[in-house]
């Protein structure tokens, strides 16, 4: 049974039973309505009858009197039965009018009513009214004429009349069942409905939503169109007043596809609470959120705004904006006083102003005097003086603060200066007595080195002795230069330089050597001439540190890249290269002095190379970063591009 009511015929079966039930249940409940106002409980079925049909007879009545009256008609006319209504009519006298074919059948009538003709000037009539007569009225422009009618039961003649009282005699008997009915159309109703709702979306034991097509079109939109087509079928019901057979059908039909609109609604919305899309896939939230980034966009935009008049008025001098708001503050003031006080207090007013704004200027140009004074501080020039004469005690004290200020860190980078200058002095005396000694070492080492010697191994230790101590003399050497470049004790000669000639000078250096350590070189650079302000000889050194990098820590069998490009106004150098060992450090610690690339220190190096060639590029104006991303590393080496 769960797995018939998950196909889609048992889901068939089930929106059937939904429909029934509450057609059924409709039309239970209006027939209880009915039979409540009709007094069914009460009056007998004859009773009940007359009524229903009471306003049927009158319509056929005055259908027959504009057809049978005719005043210039001396015979008695003989008309049809009106269905299953037979009559017959006379004038006020009494005498016979018109007949229907069944009425000389019959030896009485069951109801006899009077009813006034109305005429207009040329005779014709103009309408029927049904009247209480009483023998001797008269009426103006009318006539009065009696009908007998009866209804009759003809075999084979299907009318209101017999219609009427076929149903009549079922409600009757149905007038306390129909809340049995009604009570058992609603359980029916509320179990085929739950089950429907379960099973929506889901096919056989699956657990996965198989939403129908109506999911695709958001459901409070789908709700609205829903909505507006009720609400053109309820004025369609309105405005039926007496109802033909066509009206009734279309107004079955328009009720049978509320319905079935109705539970394709509901099993839309079973799906998607089940898919937790009701809310998600909603067009009210998509108009929401689009309304809230709106709100967000112009709370932004204001933010903005806000931010630039704010930057705007912050860049004012202190001065003028302590002017323009006293002066405006004041007129205001003044407005008022003109308007509510007399000559003498507003003379007393004015020098009371007066008095008041020369006081607010000078504390104001005070404040200015500290404020340029703070930033000459910051930007860090420490022989700037702030003028503390004539402030207030308070400012005073705080001009003499920022003097002091000033004092305590020109002898702070006085003393800088003195250690690093010492520092400097110390490394160089050191390098230069260590260096003639090294230098014997040296020679005498070459010596050895040069001489005949039956023993190998001699030979094999002077090489050693002979390398190593050139190693350790390109060391002091470094350390010397390291030194002098950062203190900015290193003379450095200013010239043009052509920044492609210096490129093509380090390829054509470096060829061979990078072939040696299996790299392939790969240089791009412009046509056209970029001429910098640098120091050749420098300038050399510094490719010379990067490029013995490349060799040192570059992956075998790689391709190595030296471009130059022309950015901003600026000659940029960049080299590139995929290095051999991991880069687990960052630029900053590259940067620092005696700091490798590689942690096994197993290639020669002392680690100044690119401290020396960042204070040999700041030396001339420029500038050296590094990047490095996973095993890529780029040294980029910037100057300014003469105009």
């Amino acid at each position: 049974m769960k797995r018939f009511i998950k196909t889609v015929t048992g889901k068939t079966v089930l929106f059937i039973l939904c429909v029934i039930s509450l057609a059924v249940l409709l039309l239970s409940a209006l027939s209880a309505v009915f039979f409540v106002e009709e007094d069914f409980y009460v009056r007998n079925k004859e009773e009940i009858y007359e009524d229903i049909i009471d306003y049927r007879i009158d319509r056929d009545i005055y259908n027959v009197l504009c057809q049978a009256i005719d005043q210039k008609r001396e015979e008695t006319l003989t008309m049809k039965d009106q269905g299953n209504l037979v009559f017959q009519i006379k004038d006020e006298e009494y005498h016979l009018v018109a007949v229907s074919e069944s009425a000389g059948k019959l030896n009485s009538f069951e109801g006899t009513d009077s009813y006034c003709v109305f005429y207009d000037k040329e005779g014709y009539i103009t309408d029927v009214v049904k009247i209480l007569y009483t023998p001797g009225d008269e009426v103006e422009n009318g006539k009065i004429y009696h009908v007998d009618h009866t209804i009759l039961n003809k075999p084979g003649i299907t009318d209101f009349y017999s219609l009427s009282g076929t149903l009549l005699t079922i409600a009757y008997a149905l007038r306390y069942g129909v809340y049995v009915i009604i009570l058992i159309s609603v359980l029916l109703g509320i179990v085929c409905f739950i089950t429907l709702m379960n099973v929506s979306g889901r096919i056989n034991d699956s657990d996965e939503i198989h939403p129908g097509p109506l999911n695709n079109i958001p459901f409070d939109l789908l709700c609205a169109v829903s909505f507006l087509a009720f609400a053109l079928y309820c004025l369609f019901c309105g405005s039926v007043h007496w109802p033909t057979i066509v009206e009734c059908l279309l107004i079955a039909l328009g009720f049978l596809f509320a319905v079935n609109g109705l539970l394709g609604l509901c099993m839309s919305m079973a799906c998607r609470i089940k898919q937790k899309t009701l809310w998600k896939k909603s067009f009210l939230r998509w108009i929401l959120v689009r309304a809230f980034n709106l709100i967000l966009w112009i709370f932004d935009f204001l933010h903005k705004i806000y931010r630039r008049i704010l930057s705007f008025i912050r860049q004012i001098p202190l001065v003028w904006k302590t002017a323009v708001v006293f002066l405006g503050l004041t007129l205001v003031e003044l407005i008022i006083l003109v308007n509510s006080y007399s000559d003498f207090y507003t003379l007393f007013w004015l020098l009371k102003n007066f008095i008041l704004f020369m006081l607010v200027i000078w504390i104001a140009l005070s404040l200015r005097k500290l404020q340029t004074g703070g930033k000459s501080l910051a930007m860090g020039d420490l022989s700037y003086h702030i003028d503390t004469r004539g402030m207030l005690p308070d400012l005073r004290e705080h001009g003499e603060d920022l003097n002091s200020i000033a004092k305590g860190m020109a002898i702070a980078v006085e003393d800088r200066l003195k250690s690093e200058r010492m520092k400097t002095e110390l490394i160089t005396n050191v390098s230069h007595d260590i260096k003639t000694p090294l230098t014997s070492i040296i020679n005498y080492a070459d010596l050895i080195s040069k001489e005949k010697s039956t023993t190998k191994k001699v030979k094999e230790y002077a090489d050693v002795l002979l390398r190593q101590s050139e190693r350790l003399k390109r060391l002091l050497e470094d350390l010397v230069e390291a030194s002098k470049a950062a203190t900015g004790n290193l003379e450095v000669d200013l010239m043009p330089c052509d920044a492609g000639t210096l490129v093509s000078q380090v390829s054509g250096e470096y060829e061979d050597r990078l072939k040696q350590a299996s790299l392939s070189l790969i240089v791009n650079q412009p046509e056209e001439e970029i001429m910098i302000m640098a120091d050749s000889r420098r300038m050399w050194r510094i490719f010379d540190n990067l490029m013995n990098n490349i060799c040192k820590y570059a992956q075998p069998d790689t391709r190595v890249y030296l471009s130059l490009e022309k950015i901003d106004q600026e000659a940029v150098f960049t080299f590139r290269n995929t290095s051999r060992d991991p880069l687990n450090i960052s630029e900053e610690e590259l940067m620092e002095r005696f700091t490798r690339g590689d942690a096994s220190r197993h290639t020669e190096g002392n680690g100044l190379g690119l401290s020396i060639a960042r204070s040999l590029a700041q030396l001339q104006k420029g500038s050296l970063k590094l990047s490095i991303d996973g095993d890529l590393f780029k040294a980029i080496l910037s100057f300014p591009v003469l105009k």
